[in-house]
């Protein structure tokens, strides 16, 4: 009898954690995976934290708005440590956005977060009513780096 109610508690639990999952709503998603492969010398991308806070779940829920993201790009040959760098990035709502690095050469350290691709998020309600939403790449804004002093 006891275990029994321990496993409907336990059921319980489990069900009220799930639901609670649900109640948070974001509004676009930042993806490090490439879009395409075809442009030669674009990389994919981590993206390590989102208005300074960490974290390496690919892809990233976040809230639309201007956020600060900083960004690891894989390293070139002859390097162990990916190359980070740290950009602003204006992200619109219902929107998923696949970034990618693209470098001048494939043995250049330095790199342009670029947008690989996007689309309007499946279902999303930009702003209350439904309207189709359409994305062109030439209509948003570019990322822009901020200087971060070198390392030691």
């Amino acid at each position: 009898m006891r275990t029994y109610k321990a496993t409907v508690l336990l059921g319980l639990f489990a069900l009220a954690t799930l639901m609670s999952g649900c109640a948070h709503q974001w509004e676009s998603v930042l993806d490090g995976t490439l879009y395409t492969r075809t442009h030669i010398n674009r990389f994919p991308v981590v993206i390590a934290a989102v208005d300074g806070v960490s974290g390496l779940q690919n892809p990233r829920y976040i809230d639309a708005g201007e956020r600060r993201l900083t960004i690891d790009a894989p390293p070139v040959a002859g390097f162990a440590l990916p190359v980070r760098k740290e950009f602003t990035f204006k992200v619109e709502r219902c929107v998923r956005y696949w970034l990618a690095a693209q470098r001048a050469s494939a043995l250049t350290q330095d790199f342009e977060l670029v947008i690989d691709h996007a689309e309007p998020v499946p279902g999303c309600q930009p702003y209350g009513k439904p309207e189709p939403s359409v994305v062109i790449p030439a209509v948003i804004d570019p990322p822009r780096a901020i200087p971060v002093p070198k390392r030691p």
